[in-house]
């Protein structure tokens, strides 16, 4: 029995981060937590210790905040974001001390089976049953296998699934050590024909996402790579050439290779020149895709420079109110380098989400928020499969998001590439062809500007941001800081991966690559 038959979500819990520690140091308590629960069915989250467990509750109950995520309830309501407060038609039930108020059913009953007390699991799962009955939706903590196994489904806090009961998952996961993933990545390009240079390039930038939280943009998206590389839209041994190389803009043809090996290139070349010269400004053409942006952060801060990258696709976002896609997901990175710290990275699409993250949602078999797409008629979804039926993923911000749109496509598509996001080949709709996309990559020397105190002000301006919460600062207020927590959370548990994805690279047949404990 899944949720996905035919119920809409009475409860969606989305990308939950919670840790506890001081800054740095801390614990990854739930390491991105997704999951869906219907009425009338009853969800397991299942932990592996019980401070995991205790910690969703309490996120639950609004005792607690957590560093990153959402909640929704009820199948139209607003996301209530991580602030302790429990949203409404929410009940904790601690079976053995209290249940929900006579008469009322709650939309949702989290019951905590996380207690040692005699009896609290059968208490616990008669709890969980009669709420079902009752029509709520039903979130089941627990730390014992065997009490989750009154459940419907099974979600794991802080391991990969594994069945507890004869009702599968709707998807599973194997984690794996950045290392060791990166290792997969490699022997999939190789054993396709790929030097190891181009593999291990291509390899590094995939699993860079997966480890900073954005799957849409990691290894998920080798199986397309393959079929591209097989039926011809990449060319596996094409060399960048350069077009033009004198002045402060040099402009590269990529020759419909791997985007990647054009945009390290790109990288490379413009951070090293403002370096030198104070401005530069190289502009890739005839490019495939290149991955995500801010994985290339690491040669502007090696050279001390800001660095600027946008980049178009092909068309899969609609115009404020329109429902056919006819704008690219266009992406736009800045890269800040600081001298006691991380870079300032701000990375995101002009969609109000990457299109990679509604197909990750489909690999889950999870719905997305209704924000995320609407389908060919314009209207709002929350079936990820909608988007490669003629849907589209909205611009986000109304006609100012439709405004930084149009900046992303002048820059990097009319004066970069000589082209337009409507001009380029989807990857997926047509493998065999380049995609002709193109990029821009900027970068700026301080030294250029008078040496201003770049990490003094960013302080500030980090500062003032973080005073404007009355209740204090969550710890998720500034770009960076949710990637650094997927990173911990990356090398603590493992870099979560689709059994599916794992099944069609054919990496579980190879050699064992991680464990059903987590990362190895």
């Amino acid at each position: 029995m899944t949720e996905a038959a035919g119920r809409q979500p009475a409860l969606r819990v989305a990308d939950l981060i919670v840790a506890e520690g001081p800054e740095g140091a801390e614990r990854i308590l739930i390491p991105g937590l997704t999951a869906t629960v219907a009425a009338g069915e009853i969800v397991a989250a299942l932990a592996d210790d019980p401070a995991s467990a205790a910690a969703l509750v309490e996120v639950l109950a609004g005792e607690r905040r957590a560093q990153y995520g959402e909640i929704v309830v009820g199948g139209g309501g607003r996301p209530r974001r991580v602030a302790p407060a429990r949203p409404s038609g929410v009940a904790v039930v601690r079976p053995g001390q209290h249940g929900p108020a006579a008469g009322r059913t709650p939309v949702v009953a989290v019951v905590d089976a996380t207690g040692t007390r005699p009896g609290a699991a059968d208490g616990a799962a008669a709890e969980a049953r009669t709420a079902a009955g009752q029509g709520s939706a039903v979130l089941l903590v627990a730390v014992d296998a065997e009490v989750a196994g009154v459940a419907d489904r099974v979600v794991y806090l802080n391991r990969p699934p594994r069945p507890v009961t004869a009702c599968e998952p709707a998807e599973q996961e194997i984690r794996f050590t950045p290392e060791a993933l990166t290792e997969a990545a490699i022997g999939s390009l190789a054993a396709a024909g790929v030097d190891a240079g181009r593999a291990a390039l291509v390899a590094r930038i995939l699993v860079d996402a997966d480890v900073r939280g954005h799957f849409s943009h990691g290894v998920g998206l080798l199986p397309m790579y393959l079929d591209r590389l097989e039926r011809g839209g990449i060319d596996p041994v094409a060399e960048p050439g350069w077009i033009s190389e004198d002045g402060p803009v040099t402009v590269l043809d990529a020759r419909g290779g791997f985007g990647q090996v054009a945009a390290e290139l790109a990288a490379d070349t413009c951070s090293r020149r403002a370096a030198e010269t104070g401005l530069a400004a190289v502009a890739v053409r005839g490019n495939n895709h290149i991955g995500m942006l801010a994985a290339y952060r690491e040669h502007f801060v090696r050279h001390g420079v800001v660095g600027l990258v946008l980049n178009i696709s092909g068309p899969s976002v609609a115009a404020p109110g329109a429902g056919r896609p006819t704008l690219g997901n266009d992406a736009v990175c800045m890269v800040v380098p600081r001298a006691e710290q991380r870079p300032l990275v701000v990375d995101f699409a002009t969609g109000t989400v990457a299109s990679g993250k509604i197909r990750h949602a489909a690999h889950r078999g999870e719905p997305v928020p209704a924000t995320w797409l609407v389908d060919r008629q314009g209207r709002p979804t929350t079936d990820p499969e909608e988007l490669d039926r003629g849907g589209a993923v909205p611009v986000f911000g109304g006609h100012k998001g439709l405004g930084v749109a149009v900046i992303t496509e002048v820059l990097a598509g009319i004066l970069a590439g000589g082209t337009v996001s409507p001009l380029v080949h989807k990857q997926r709709g047509e493998p065999e062809r380049s995609m002709d996309c193109s990029q821009l990559f900027l970068a700026l020397s301080p030294a250029a500007f008078g040496n201003p105190p770049v990490d003094e002000l960013l302080g500030v301006l980090s500062g003032a941001i973080a005073s404007g919460y009355p209740q204090g600062a969550p710890a998720v207020h500034l770009p960076e800081q949710q990637e650094e927590l997927a990173e911990s959370a990356a090398r603590e548990h493992g870099v979560p991966v689709p059994a599916s994805v794992v099944e069609r690279l054919g990496w579980a047949a190879d050699r064992p690559l991680a464990t059903a404990g987590g990362a190895r």
